[in-house]
């Protein structure tokens, strides 16, 4: 096992806290369910697949979703959203839309707080599952460590050839071609410093058992 890199081969929930709070479940393969609680700012950022199509389902509270430059909020009753291969998108709480239910119909519902998804992609190869253990084995891990600068400098180049790896593209300077081809651009400057560096963002300590 490497220095500073715990075994999660077992592992199935991911738990994060902060302002940012979320838990990932990964139990089923090529799915994620995630948890995001009352009064979290997490997003899932905005980003794009080259290589999957991405399916979105609410299965309680309700989302802000931005697809292809619409934005919209869901809900169980919504169905399946689904993100062709190369639309850029995003998705978060929808706290007043929360609220505004809670009120309605009483906030001593069990759950009735959390905002839970269920993620999935075509095809089923996977790289969902990879991304998520992975995304969650290097900052939690770096969570428990103090170092700064070049320690930060280095999560973020494992975060960056994570994304190229998983097929996970973040906006950088916008949507258009030259947000695109800088992000591209990154991730090509990233695979190389990972490579020289041995900082792939994929480690068989994160993997599945």
């Amino acid at each position: 096992m490497s220095p500073g890199r715990t075994r999660r081969t077992h592992q199935d929930v991911f738990t994060r806290a902060g302002p940012e709070a979320v838990t990932y479940d990964v139990s089923v393969r090529d799915e994620a369910t995630i948890w995001v609680p009352a009064g979290s700012a997490w997003t899932s950022g905005a980003h794009w697949h080259d290589s999957h199509t991405e399916f979105l389902r609410v299965l309680s509270g309700r989302a802000r979703v931005t697809l292809s430059g619409r934005t919209f909020c869901v809900g169980p009753e919504g169905g399946v959203v689904t993100v062709p291969r190369g639309a850029v998108h995003e998705w978060r709480r929808e706290e007043g839309e929360e609220r505004e239910r809670e009120e309605e119909e009483g906030s001593g519902q069990v759950g009735s707080k959390d905002l839970v998804v269920r993620e999935w992609t075509e095809p089923k190869d996977g790289a969902k599952e990879m991304f998520f253990r992975n995304l969650n084995g290097i900052i939690l891990d770096a969570s428990t460590t103090s170092g700064k600068g070049a320690g930060e400098a280095l999560v973020m180049l494992e975060l960056w050839n994570l994304f190229w790896r998983a097929d996970n593209y973040p906006v950088t300077l916008g949507t258009g071609w030259v947000g695109r081809l800088a992000t591209r651009a990154a991730m090509g400057v990233a695979a190389v410093l990972g490579w020289v560096l041995g900082r792939t963002g994929v480690y068989e300590e994160y993997s599945s058992k």
